[in-house]
């Protein structure tokens, strides 16, 4: 790699982490879209899955409750094309803090483009809906991602209008939705690439609020994008940028969204070596098909996971990286402090496939309310171990910057 990773872990922990509580089938890729863009989120009884284009929705047992559908049937009788176009690219979130489900996908029927949003009346997913069209001004909403805060909805974009424009950014007014306003406050900006394209890469994610301590009053919401001094941007460093909006649903034109920090991280290498195209990289048995790594892509995976601990504030992301020559890690970032002095707790690079070739990639990463941490991701490599979704995780207490609680396995490919 161009730059040697000083934070590898290399080796498995030893096998304490629980097994799954319980484990269920979702639905299968039923319109054979590749990718299929699987998604899900969790409630207090209910599991909500979406992908490229159906949805499906379960009891927290695994009872199927309503589906799999289209997507866009849960914008029947809306009218225009959130109705009409079965787009994809979806993303469901569950508000905590009111028990409500949003469920989201992009509408490319033709200028103008929409992103549709879905917002239940309740706690109950399978019930009625808000429904909303927000017009992206004639771009193409690629890669939609979404956070709950306390004053909005947040969406980041990567926009297009025929080339890359820019990084879209919105929030929506979320008093206004919960109520059913037809016309909630939205305020939207456009952040193109300008003379430093890697200050905004290929996406930024919205902060997406976890447990139920809110945020300090008045505090913004914290868009985060990642920089590789090897990347295709001409990255001065490898760091994480991070970015404040401020959305002033009283007054709009004082809003902001403002580059604040661009926080310095260990040396990591996004740009894995994938042949023969671009996005064939991690190998698999019994084929010459490989799997997308997405590390290329300047941007954290999603999400961007906020915490507030009273005495602290956190966020946790990740992304995929090169963690050794020709072999994928997981790259895993806890940033404090991030209204204040903005400052990395911890990070690490989870790659045991240094010592058994099995490539880990892709992850997503969470913590709960006593700071362990959860952190999920694919699975492969070329001879015996088929695409796959695995776990690991730590301890608060455990040293920082590693996961060494071993390995579990939600399914095995």
């Amino acid at each position: 790699p161009q730059d040697v990773d000083p934070l590898v872990q290399s080796m498995l922990g030893p096998n304490v982490i629980p097994p799954p509580l319980i484990s269920f089938d979702g639905p299968s890729n039923i319109a054979g879209v590749s990718p299929p863009d699987p998604v899900g989120d969790v409630g207090p009884n209910h599991y909500l899955a979406m992908s490229n284009l159906y949805t499906a929705m379960y009891l927290k047992d695994g009872t199927l409750v309503w589906g799999p559908f289209p997507n866009n049937t849960i914008w029947s009788g809306f009218g225009g094309s959130c109705e009409t176009s079965n787009s994809g690219d979806p993303i469901v979130v569950h508000d905590q803090m009111a028990d409500r489900w949003m469920l989201t996908q992009f509408a490319l029927a033709g200028s103008p483009e929409f992103i549709c949003i879905a917002l239940s009346t309740g706690p109950d997913p399978t019930g009625t809906y808000y429904r909303y069209a927000i017009n992206t001004c004639s771009r193409l909403p690629d890669y939609p991602k979404f956070g709950v805060w306390p004053d909005a909805y947040y969406i980041s974009s990567r926009d297009f209008q025929g080339s890359f424009v820019g990084i879209g950014a919105y929030a929506m007014n979320r008093a206004q939705m919960l109520v059913g306003d037809p016309n909630p406050d939205i305020i939207s900006f456009l952040i193109p690439p300008g003379s430093q394209p890697y200050n905004v890469g290929d996406g930024l994610l919205p902060s997406d609020m976890d447990g139920f301590m809110p945020p300090p009053a008045g505090s913004p919401n914290y868009f985060m994008g990642s920089m590789d001094d090897g990347g295709q941007y001409g990255a001065p460093i490898d760091a994480l940028t991070l970015w404040e909006f401020d959305a002033d649903f009283a007054n709009p034109p004082n809003s902001s969204l403002t580059l604040v920090d661009t926080i310095p991280v260990a040396p990591f290498d996004s740009q894995f070596p994938c042949s023969p195209t671009s996005r064939s990289c991690i190998p698999q048995p019994d084929t010459s098909n490989k799997v997308d790594i997405l590390s290329y892509r300047q941007r954290p995976m999603w999400r961007l996971a906020y915490r507030n601990f009273g005495s602290h504030e956190a966020l946790v992301t990740n992304q995929s990286v090169e963690a050794a020559p020709n072999m994928a890690g997981v790259r895993w970032y806890e940033i404090r402090d991030p209204g204040g002095t903005p400052t990395i707790y911890q990070q690490g690079t989870y790659a045991p496939g240094v010592g058994d070739g099995i490539h880990r990639w892709m992850g997503s990463i969470a913590m709960d309310g006593a700071g362990n941490m959860a952190l999920g991701y694919s699975a492969s490599d070329a001879t015996a171990t088929y695409p796959s979704v695995w776990y690991t995780g730590r301890l608060a207490s455990d040293p920082l910057g590693t996961m060494p609680q071993g390995e579990g396995s939600i399914i095995n490919g």
